[in-house]
């Protein structure tokens, strides 16, 4: 059991290496620059390590980001359905307080030398999310979906903007503007609805 432990240890250690290698180079040039040989030079393993657990770079990244999309899916399902409230929910202020505190991870896969299509796949499971929770709540209309659409885009770009910044503003406040941000929104798609049905 003990060695058993010791050698997940010893897995979590050699990836925590190559992740960290990759979010420094990724803060030098694009991911598709990165070649296996600097990667495992920089985090100090060995090649065969490297392909021992991944077939490429692109799986090692895909890995970072799909670890980051599921921290990401969690927070919202907690805050979906709070949208009535007017201050921002812990969960919020919680997210902005993860991505100060790996914001070199988090700039490197949200800035322009990671993934692009990273950004798009974010778009799609986060709008996907907001869906399903409008149409259990009976609000599956055009409007709604537009409004999602913006909702989510734009506050991926305020994270992107906020992190490039260097994060001048405290989480607490950077989550309460994005707070009014998606509740404005929410109220400006039921305010449409009419809007949309008067002009069929």
């Amino acid at each position: 059991m003990r060695q058993k432990e010791e050698c997940h240890r010893g897995v979590r250690m050699t990836k925590q290496r190559l992740y960290g290698a990759l979010i420094a180079l990724l803060q030098e040039k694009p991911v598709r620059e990165v070649t296996v040989q600097e990667l495992t030079g920089r985090a100090r393993v060995s090649r065969g390590t490297f392909y021992f657990h991944y077939a490429d770079i692109r799986e090692l990244m895909m890995e970072m980001e799909e670890e980051q999309q599921r921290q990401l899916e969690q927070m919202l399902d907690t805050l979906l359905p709070r949208l009535n409230e007017d201050t921002a929910p812990q969960a919020l202020c919680s997210l902005f307080e993860y991505l100060a505190e790996n914001d070199k991870l988090c700039s490197a896969l949200l800035g322009p030398n990671g993934d692009p299509g990273f950004l798009r796949r974010l778009e799609r499971t986060l709008g996907g999310r907001c869906l399903e929770h409008l149409i259990a709540g009976g609000q599956d209309t055009p409007a709604h979906r537009y409004a999602t659409a913006f909702a989510v885009r734009g506050c991926l770009g305020c994270v992107a903007a906020w992190l490039r910044r260097g994060r001048p503003e405290p989480p607490d406040q950077i989550a309460a503007l994005t707070w009014q941000a998606i509740r404005a929104v929410n109220e400006v798609a039921k305010q449409s609805d009419s809007l949309l049905a008067e002009n069929r």
